[in-house]
This record gives structure tokens, sequence and C-alpha cells, in this order.
């Protein structure tokens, strides 16, 4: 696998990518997905226009999926690709627009879709929706309810609840002007990015129901953390170029050469060393409760074979950076070292 233009980060991690540039799909499958995914955004208002050229339009969230789910049905892909497209909208009101100014006014933007949330969770009718991105998230909620379990679509409402919490923090680092400490960035990173609520679609891809009392373990735990730190990272590997004249990067990349001191290259060999042993630690956790037969492993054959084609099912997520390399969204730089870098 090669970077299609000179740049030093991919330069330096491609040679040694541990996971499949893209699963091979069918065009027309793809398409249909994409075409979902714009249907309903143009329905609940997040696409206002037929102009191609809007984010959301050029995003080609269906591709993202349909690398990232390999065995989803079409039905399952599409509404992954609605969350997607809802997720990278709010980001971007986060990171470009009002509610990034600062803690008060990231708590004013979250709070409407907690109360949509905890409404959820409670099953109760949800707040009316003052927004499309209020609409469109009651929308998706309600859909969600019908094709998971119960447990699972628990699950799923605490992970958004965290994700919600971790763009306030990250709006208050924003508006005083800070970097995290590195440590503190891996523990914020985890949720920053809708990572671990699009890992809760796993089940769904890959056709498998968890044992109940696997969620929650340490096992489980680990597992699907070690999945959202991967897939946040190769973000961040592959979003160098976009944020890296920010004087906010929020990037575990960026951050490893402007407070470590470390090298564009170095920074990005040093990610994917922790990319690498995230994978490891997986697997390890994995085979703590999936050994053969009178090792102790808590969970019968047919349990086992859930969680194990669940964690293929987390690996296989990562499978896309080929979407990063083939659209505009995370811009790349032309190999310049950049000038007026942020020192720590």
């Amino acid at each position: 696998m090669q970077s299609p233009i000179a740049d030093p980060v991919l330069e330096t991690v491609l040679p040694r990518w541990p996971f499949p540039a893209a699963p091979v799909r069918d065009p027309h499958d793809v398409e249909a997905v994409e075409s979902g995914g714009a249907a309903w955004a143009l329905r609940f208002g997040l696409i206002d226009s037929g102009d191609p050229r809007h984010p959301l339009r050029r995003l080609c969230a269906g591709e993202l999926v349909s690398h990232g789910y390999p065995h989803a049905d079409t039905g399952i892909r599409v509404l992954v690709t609605q969350w997607t497209m809802w997720y990278f909208n709010l980001d971007d009101h986060f990171e470009d627009g009002a509610a990034g100014a600062g803690t008060a006014a990231a708590e004013e933007a979250a709070g409407p879709l907690r109360r949509m949330v905890d409404a959820a969770r409670r099953r109760v009718p949800l707040p009316e929706a003052a927004d499309p991105l209020q609409r469109s998230l009651a929308d998706l909620l309600e859909r969600t309810a019908l094709v998971m379990a119960p447990l699972q679509f628990h699950e799923l409402l605490a992970h958004l609840d965290d994700y919600f919490t971790s763009l306030v923090v990250e709006s208050g680092y924003r508006a005083r002007g800070e970097l995290p400490a590195v440590d503190s960035y891996i523990a914020l990173r985890r949720d920053t990015g809708p990572v671990l609520p699009l890992l809760d679609f796993v089940e769904q891809g890959e056709s498998v129901r968890l044992p109940a009392r696997f969620y929650g373990t340490a096992e489980y735990t680990e597992m699907i953390g070690c999945a959202a730190d991967i897939a946040s990272w190769i973000n961040d590997v592959c979003s160098v170029s976009k944020e890296l004249h920010r004087p906010d990067a929020y990037n575990l990349v960026i951050l490893l050469h402007r407070l470590e001191h470390k090298s564009l290259q170095d920074a990005a060999a040093e990610t994917m060393d922790r990319i690498e042993q995230r994978v490891r630690q997986l697997r390890r956790a994995l085979d703590h409760v999936t050994g053969p037969a009178g090792s102790g492993a808590p969970y019968n054959a047919a349990e086992a074979g859930a969680i194990r084609a669940w964690a293929d099912g987390l690996l296989s997520f990562q499978n896309h950076v080929e979407w990063y390399l083939r659209h505009g969204r995370y811009d790349r730089y032309d190999g310049e070292e950049p000038r007026g870098e942020v020192s720590a």
C-alpha cells in the first residue's frame, strides 16, 4: 500500500500498516448505501440542497461504512451510514462552529442531545426536536432501538453520553488555547470521536449477539477500548495534514511532535507502535475468554464463537485506510516540513 502523494507521515506508516486497505465491494451496493444516507440527510435537513459539493455528500460515508462493516447487510450499513453522517455533522459544529467556542457553548449545544438520550434510556417519549440535528437524532434513536437488544442499546446510549461529554471537554481546551498532555489526550480521545457508538453496531454487522454477561467484563472493556483507540489513532495518522497548522490540533501524532519534540516521522512511528500494541492486547483478551475447553474460559462453544466473530468485526472495522487516501476531508500536505510550528 502506498500514499498517492508525498507525505512523510503516511510514507512512514503505510509500509507497516497492520490492516487491509479495504475489502472489495460491489460498487452498485455501495452506491445504494450512499443513496440511503444522502436521502435521509436531505429529508432531515442535514443536507439542504442537491449541491454535490456539500460536505456530507463529499464525505462518502456509505463507502466508509461498507469498508468497516464488510459482512453487514445493506439495511444495517444504511443505518450506520446515517449515524456516521450525523456524527460528522456534529463534529463540525464543535470543531469549527459556535458549539466549540467554549465550555458554556458546548454544554448548551450538547444539552438537548443529552436529554434525548436520557429519554431513550428511560423509554419515555423523546423531547420535541428544535432543529435538524435533534430531529435526525430522534429518528436514529427510535429506529436503532428496533434493531438492538435492550442491553446493547443501553451500551450505545452510554457511549453517546461519553461522546457528548468529551466534546465539551475538548471545547474547553480549545477555548483556553491549551494542548492536553499526551496521556490526558489518549484518555479523552477514545470518546471525542464517535468510534465507540459506531463499534456498538459490530454485533449487527457480524450477525451475532454477545452473551449478556460478557458486557461490562474486563475483557469486553479491554477489547472494545482497544478497538476504539486503534480507530481513533488511525484517524489521527491520516488527518495530520488537515490539522498540523492548527494551534488547537488534538491529534496524537501532532501532540507527540509538539510536546515531546519528536519529528513527524518519529511521532507517526510511535503512534503505529501504539496501534500494534493495542491489536496484541485485544487478541490477548480474546484468547483469555475463548480459550480451549478445559482452560477455564467462562463461555460455552456458541458463546465463544459469538465473541470471536465480534472480535473479528472489531478488527474489520479498521479496514478503511483507503477511504482516507481517496477522499478530500483529510487533505494532505506536499511533504515539506510545516512553518510556524506551535511549540510547547
